[in-house]
């Protein structure tokens, strides 16, 4: 008798979680079925090919997808980048070469009782059948049965601000930062929404070709750019972190912790962003120990100024974005949008600056609809996601930062039990970890939860 499992999703996560499985088959026959909706397989909307050369925002020697394989990417980028380096900043679609050729390889290597099927299809729902079986929906094909299902759907897309709901369907509005408009030319203005790393993908592919740069206008409600990154040594701050779990207790002496933690490090000669990563490998430890009203008090205060931190931009994204501000083609600004009027194709935009500034207005071709991904379950258009929700199989934490799931990965139900046969894989699992997002910590999650598969029945 097989042992069905569907991955639901084949970007990052799901595609390192197929390989482990693949180097880590179970004592029984398995059918491993990977299904994704989007012709980026092995990719996601992360890695896709583009017309824009989007770089990794990591260091190349920092992002092997096999934590026994610690140089595993950065040999394969020399394949095919002449003289690169580890401390290089590589182009995004190179890396989704790169796990397309892993999987490929994990596959041929596999052990002769795993069976790996591709599915390009979108899971639509899930139902249980009987005891221990449960019917996978897809859009365009019938349904499949598996044993156990594996979400894996990568992060889902960014949510509208209130003011730009009504006019979702309005020609100038990119509800999208993926899709940009391609015919701008140097008398057209963009207003992007949000200041973070969606930011800085957006501004430098409009700006792209100087003879056709548009002006660019950037509102956040805190104004806040991403920090550069630099060739620190992620390994420099040594011990088990007693004094900031001793901290965990109260927020403010947390943040004294942490800060002390960084002036000792540049005291010492060192780089800021060495406490930063300190931090951030003890950050799920750290974020179980937190009380909820801590918690609260971090998501509402902190995290803002701890995302500019810890999610940098590469040296010369960084260099350039700096060249934008200072030819004033780009205006980064902070503050709340108050109106918004349509005229025309265009749209006009009243918005108060933070601190008591006076109120301005812009009339622009294009907004972009660059805050981020939205992490809220309860928002979700996800029809797979809104049907687990609605049957009770999944449920959003307390301050709904993502999904719930114990510590083999299982999702947790409506009612707080673990389920035995659902479970979830990628950055919404910062609901119990924080921090869920770079490949090292997605990574270990994946070969955990293979370990978990392949051992469990």
């Amino acid at each position: 008798m097989r042992d069905a499992i569907v991955i639901v999703g084949a970007g990052f996560c799901g595609t390192v979680l197929t390989m482990n499985l693949l180097r880590r088959p179970g004592a029984t026959l398995t059918d491993i079925v990977l299904v994704e909706r989007s012709s980026a397989m092995h990719r996601g909307v992360a890695y896709a090919p583009r017309e824009y050369p989007y770089l990794l925002n990591v260091p190349a020697g920092r992002l092997s997808a096999d934590s026994a394989d610690p140089q595993q990417f950065i040999d394969y980028a020399r394949t095919r980048v002449s003289g690169c380096d580890a401390e290089d900043f590589l182009p995004r679609a190179l890396y989704g070469d790169y796990l397309e050729e892993s999987l490929l390889r994990a596959q041929r290597e596999s052990a002769q009782q795993v069976r790996l099927e591709r599915i390009n299809d979108e899971v639509l729902d899930l139902r249980r059948i009987g005891e221990r079986d449960i019917e996978v929906e897809l859009a365009r094909r019938p349904a499949l049965r598996a044993n156990r299902v594996v979400l894996a759907v990568g992060n889902p897309p960014p949510a509208l601000p209130a003011w730009l709901e009504s006019l979702r369907d309005h020609a100038a509005v990119r509800a999208d930062p993926w899709d940009l408009p391609q015919d701008l030319q140097e008398h057209h203005s963009v207003l992007i929404v949000g200041n973070g790393l969606t930011m800085v993908d957006a501004a430098l592919a409009l700006s792209a070709d100087p003879q056709r740069m548009p002006t660019l206008h950037t509102l956040s409600r805190r104004g806040l750019v991403p920090q550069t990154q630099t060739a620190f040594k992620p390994c420099a701050v040594c011990g088990n972190g007693e004094e900031l779990l001793a901290a965990t207790g109260s927020m403010r002496a947390l943040m004294r912790a942490s800060r002390k933690l960084a002036h000792e490090v540049e005291s010492a000669g060192g780089d800021w962003r060495e406490a930063v990563t300190f931090v951030r490998n003890l950050a799920p430890q750290i974020w179980r120990q937190l009380p909820h009203a801590e918690r609260a008090r971090f998501v509402r205060h902190v995290q803002p100024q701890w995302d500019v931190h810890r999610h940098r931009l590469p040296p010369p994204l960084a260099q350039r974005l700096a060249q934008l501000r200072d030819c004033g083609k780009l205006r980064i600004n902070a503050g709340r949008v108050d109106q918004v009027i349509p005229v025309g194709d265009r749209l006009q935009v009243g918005w108060r600056g933070r601190g008591g500034q006076p109120r301005s207005t812009l009339t622009v071709d294009v907004v972009v609809n660059a805050t981020g991904p939205d992490y809220v379950l309860e928002r979700s258009r996800s029809p797979l996601l809104r049907s687990l929700r609605a049957q009770g199989l999944i449920a959003a934490d307390a301050l709904h930062l993502g999904i719930l799931t114990d510590a083999s990965g299982a999702c947790i139900d409506a009612r707080g039990g673990r389920t035995e046969d659902l479970y979830y894989l990628g950055p919404m699992l910062r609901a119990d970890y924080w921090e869920a997002t770079a490949v090292t910590e997605l990574r270990g999650h994946a070969e955990r939860l293979a370990q978990h598969l392949a051992r469990s029945r």
